[in-house]
């Protein structure tokens, strides 16, 4: 069996008691042009995670050279909503493009638009929880309450509904982003729309002090864009949840059959200031409420684990569909497969 990827998830593993062949490529690893392509055209897989342009040449290649036996899986591809006439011409050729892809593996269970909008087969997509990060460091992560109604992160981020929810209440918030690469990655925010009890942290996206905005506020709010089509959010949901927050959520695909209502979240409509202000003031004025739904995240949110878990769950899919069924591998993939679900939520 063997993988090529730009990740590190498959080095040193084996199947059915084979060791797997890996290739470790770099972002842009096709930029070299066909060659490097036909090279590898006979391997079995190429896992690509967060590689989109990747994902892109692999599929035209595949597309231009049919013989090719290599599978292509794309994993956690960050697809933008259309919301210009240039990216809905761009989606037609990304439609095309994904036909050649094998598996996509999403973190999210709601893919139905993802399918509208960009093509996807139901049937070539996978499901896989995805995990907390820095878990070692999340548990030694020390926590408080300095009082303030913390909003962060970047992607597909509706700030402007967060700060009209905010506007008038006595409690005080923080935006905490990376101000720059705000719009590149589908967030339209206007500092002069942030009312007087709201400050603007800017952030320069040091892991450390990202933590540290998180464990010390009362509760985050992550108010998510109403056409995000992709778990927008999701790695700051679960490290708030990690930590011991209790996490308002506009309703999208972070949640949608995976956190409950009152029980992981507290979920509110997206776009939906008014919603969003009674929640903050419901958790703000309700310790038990607030208590409880914080330990059921924390709980959900251990239960993920971290990277290590994550790569098992990937490895399985990649195997599923590059190992044809009934072969000892197969076998091997159900065992591990069945291991997973006994001890990884969602």
């Amino acid at each position: 069996m063997r993988i090529v990827s730009n990740t590190t998830w498959f080095e040193g593993r084996v199947w059915n008691g084979v060791p797997l062949r890996t290739l470790r490529i770099s972002e842009g690893a096709l930029a070299a042009g066909i060659r490097q392509f036909l090279r590898l055209r006979h391997w079995d897989a190429v896992v690509l995670n967060v590689a989109p342009h990747d994902v892109f040449a692999f599929c035209l290649l595949k597309r231009l050279f049919p013989s090719s036996r290599l599978k292509i899986v794309a994993v956690d591809l960050i697809l933008p909503p259309p919301r210009s006439l240039v990216q809905r011409v761009r989606i037609c050729v990304m439609r095309w493009l994904f036909r050649a892809v094998d598996v996509f593996v999403f973190y999210s269970k709601d893919t139905s638009r993802l399918q509208t909008v960009y093509g996807l087969p139901a049937q070539r997509i996978r499901y896989v929880p995805f995990k907390v990060n820095e878990y070692d460091e999340i548990l030694r992560t020390p926590t408080s309450d300095a009082g303030y109604v913390l909003s962060c992160g970047r992607s597909y981020r509706d700030y402007a509904t967060f700060c009209k929810a905010m506007e008038g209440l006595s409690y005080t918030g923080r935006i905490v982003a990376t101000l720059d690469d705000l719009r590149q990655n589908g967030t339209e925010f206007h500092p002069e729309s942030v009312p007087g009890n709201v400050t603007v942290v800017a952030h320069d996206g040091a892991s450390q002090s990202w933590r540290d905005w998180i464990a010390r506020s009362k509760l985050v709010v992550l108010p998510i864009t109403a056409d995000a089509l992709v778990p927008a959010g999701i790695s700051a949901c679960l490290v708030a949840m990690a930590l011991g927050k209790c996490v308002i959520v506009s309703d999208s695909p972070v949640n949608r059959g995976i956190l409950k209502d009152g029980e992981h979240i507290v979920v509110v409509p997206p776009s939906d200031p008014a919603a969003m202000r009674a929640a903050i003031v419901r958790v703000c004025e309700d310790g038990e409420y607030r208590n409880r739904v914080a330990r059921g995240g924390r709980a959900y949110a251990l239960s993920l684990r971290d990277e290590h878990r994550l790569a098992e769950d990937v490895a399985r899919e990649v195997m599923n569909a590059t190992v044809p069924q009934g072969t000892g591998a197969t076998r091997q993939v159900v065992r591990v497969a069945h291991q997973a679900k006994q001890t990884v939520g969602g």
